[in-house]
């Protein structure tokens, strides 16, 4: 997605011939909007390991975003937990 973004910004701010200025807020409002769901996404697994949403602000902290990472992938509790029923698998 990056490379797509990144592709969308060159062109858009070479149409414009303000290359660095519109290619700059193309990006950042790719960032911004992708920001949201990941950080959906993220609480959502931990939720299913177990583990609060709060912690994803341990990852602001760089000394402790391996360990946030590290529990994003941990597997998911077999039952339901404080946060009601896992996600279900498809079977293999």
């Amino acid at each position: 997605m990056t490379l797509a973004v990144g592709a969308a910004s060159a062109v858009v701010g070479t149409m414009l011939d303000l290359a660095w200025v519109a290619g700059s807020a193309v990006l950042a409002v790719c960032l911004v909007l992708a920001f949201v769901p990941g950080l959906a996404v993220s609480a959502r697994r931990l939720h299913d390991a177990g583990r609060s949403s709060l912690l994803l602000a341990l990852a602001a902290l760089p000394p402790l975003t391996l360990l946030v990472v590290y529990w994003l992938a941990l597997p998911s509790e077999a039952g339901p937990n404080a946060w009601g029923q896992p996600a279900s698998r498809p079977d293999p």
